[in-house]
């Protein structure tokens, strides 16, 4: 399968999902205003209003807690794997980006690191006229990466 029907079918169950969650959401809103008028018949329309707030704000919050509960599981397989895999997540995903040794270096030398991207930080935000050398010098390359993810996203890549 290319990677544009990967794309689309994404896309798709994407639209399907959002679909689904206003139709319910346009669901819970007629259900309060039913509420509501049935509660104003026998509350001033002020009580009703509140009543149907706060029963729709202990809906989202049992739901929410519901959603947290079901979520508290996968939390801590996620932490087992990362104390078995000593490599965290940034390091898989810059790996094939800035290469092994450069990985290794940066991971024997933290601290120095860290203070040379904070210092990097500290002088790209001061000096307009490096971060205008360095976008420029930077653009061609991310000129060539876009043109390569279009290629490999398009049948002629193939």
């Amino acid at each position: 399968m290319n990677a544009k029907a990967i794309l689309a079918k994404a896309f798709s169950l994407n639209v399907l999902i959002w679909l689904g969650m206003l139709t319910a959401f346009a669901g819970l809103l007629c259900c309060a205003a039913g509420v509501y008028m049935l509660l104003a018949n026998q509350f001033t329309p002020a009580e009703a209003a509140l009543i149907t707030g706060g029963g729709l704000i202990g809906l989202v919050m049992l739901l929410l807690v519901i959603v947290l509960i079901a979520s508290a599981g996968g939390k801590k397989s996620k932490a087992k794997q990362l104390r078995r895999n000593p490599d965290n997540m940034l390091e898989q995903q810059l790996r094939p980006v800035i290469g092994d040794q450069a990985t290794n270096w940066a991971k024997r030398n933290t601290g120095l690191a860290v203070v040379g991207a904070l210092s990097a930080g500290v002088i790209l935000t001061a000096s307009p006229r490096i971060r205008s050398l360095l976008m420029g010098a930077a653009g061609p390359l991310a000129t060539r990466k876009a043109i390569q993810a279009l290629q490999d996203l398009s049948d002629n890549g193939d």
